[in-house]
């Protein structure tokens, strides 16, 4: 009799014609397509991500409860639960703002083409910068000072070279359609809602913005420009907690950097490199001025070995795309997080630290978000995850033998 229960309860559940708010809200802000108040609810809350080709920890991202979802259906009152527990941070609200500020100007929102008109390019720029950052330009053909101040702006919020010339990447990024533009602030509203809450002292790094934010108390304290992994050697996405800072640290060499790197190399070569084996047969680097980690690690235990560190090769922070390394974090000004830290650098031996209080660390992939001036920020999608994250899963292909006629067997 429970199970038939069960059943009904289900069925009615998901039959149930969903709420037409819920629908218009599913359509507006997410790529969900649910046809009834659990299926909207639970996609809305959970995110519909598709992780095959993502590299990290799928429980950086919250979860809420099927349990609690459900029950909320069965209350009739799915979609003020779903509505509670959607964030009501600052980055959230001012994304979905900015979303609903596109949708509003889409009609009028007309890129430039570049096919020789300079004039209409220079009008059509103008409204672009208009439309996307309340620039308040005249729409003319002249290229006033307002308008170049516009365009240094333009290039800072999308990480362009700011350079004031509207050379191919600027010309790339301002022919992109509304449509385009609506589609991955949309990807990075699902991503923000279901980003882990952060608590009031945490380090956020944010991979395609190449750069790490420390705040306490809820506000910035420092931020840096930072190097992460090459795109085949991806720094992953994942939380956890810094618990230890290593002075004048070793590098011992992974096993797949040293396959890779360093196997093929004869001993004299490696000595050049300042490495060497150890009485294991491992090869790492003594601390010092030449060792691949400078003289400061920090270290956030987790399984991809990724931590944050200084690194002798300062000039690849000069670069604009900053994607570099083997997968850890490379930092800008390790000394400034060391101090703010309340730690000082002594020179020598190897000192492990570790820290009275732990800090989260939030290794995280957003390529729209809200800075904190407000400012909507736009970069370039380094590791494909716009696509990856967000592409339907591939239908598992199962093969099955056609069956052999019994007379078959009798021929062997």
């Amino acid at each position: 009799m429970e199970k038939i229960i069960l059943i009904f309860v289900q069925t009615l559940m998901f039959a149930a014609v969903p709420d037409p708010a819920f629908m218009a809200y599913q359509e507006k802000y997410s790529f969900c397509h649910g046809r009834t108040d659990y299926q909207i609810s639970e996609c809305l809350l959970n995110g519909n991500l598709n992780y095959a080709g993502f590299r990290g920890d799928r429980n950086a991202y919250r979860k809420i409860s099927k349990k609690k979802i459900r029950e909320a259906v069965l209350q009739n009152r799915s979609y003020a639960f779903t509505m509670e527990h959607l964030p009501h941070t600052k980055r959230y609200e001012r994304l979905k703002a900015y979303l609903d500020h596109l949708y509003t100007v889409r009609n009028a929102y007309m890129p430039p083409q570049f096919k020789g008109d300079e004039a209409e390019d220079i009008i059509r720029i103008k409204k672009v910068f208009n439309l996307l950052q309340s620039a308040n330009l005249e729409e003319t053909p002249e290229m006033t000072p307002a308008f170049e101040a516009a365009l240094l702006e333009y290039q800072r919020r999308h990480g362009l070279s700011v350079d004031g010339d509207i050379g191919p990447r600027t010309r790339h990024s301002l022919k992109q359609s509304i449509g385009s533009i609506i589609a991955k602030v949309k990807k990075n509203l699902v991503l923000e809602s279901i980003s882990q809450p952060k608590p009031l002292r945490y380090v956020l790094v944010n991979i395609p913005e190449f750069k790490m934010h420390f705040y306490t108390e809820g506000k910035p304290v420092l931020s840096m420009k930072i190097v992460v992994g090459k795109t085949k050697m991806r720094t992953p996405v994942f939380n956890r907690k810094m618990q230890y800072v290593v002075l004048n640290p070793t590098w011992n060499v992974p096993p797949s950097i040293y396959r890779k790197e360093y196997a093929h190399k004869s001993e004299a070569q490696l000595k050049k490199l300042g490495l060497q084996y150890n009485s294991e047969g491992k090869l790492y680097q003594r601390s010092g001025r030449r060792n691949a980690l400078g003289r400061v690690k920090f270290l956030f235990p987790n399984k991809f070995n990724v931590y944050m560190h200084d690194t002798p090769a300062k000039s690849l922070f000069n670069r604009r795309v900053r994607s570099f390394s083997h997968g850890c974090i490379r930092l800008e000004k390790p000394m400034d997080l060391l101090h703010t830290l309340g730690y000082s650098y002594h020179p020598g031996k190897t000192t492990w630290n570790t820290l009275e209080t732990e800090i989260p660390v939030f290794v995280e992939y957003h390529t729209v978000w809200a800075d904190d001036e407000g400012h909507i920020q736009f970069r370039p999608d380094i590791y494909g995850y716009e696509t990856k994250l967000f592409s339907a899963p591939k239908k598992r292909v199962i093969y099955r033998p056609r069956p052999v006629p019994s007379d078959v067997y009798g021929a062997f």
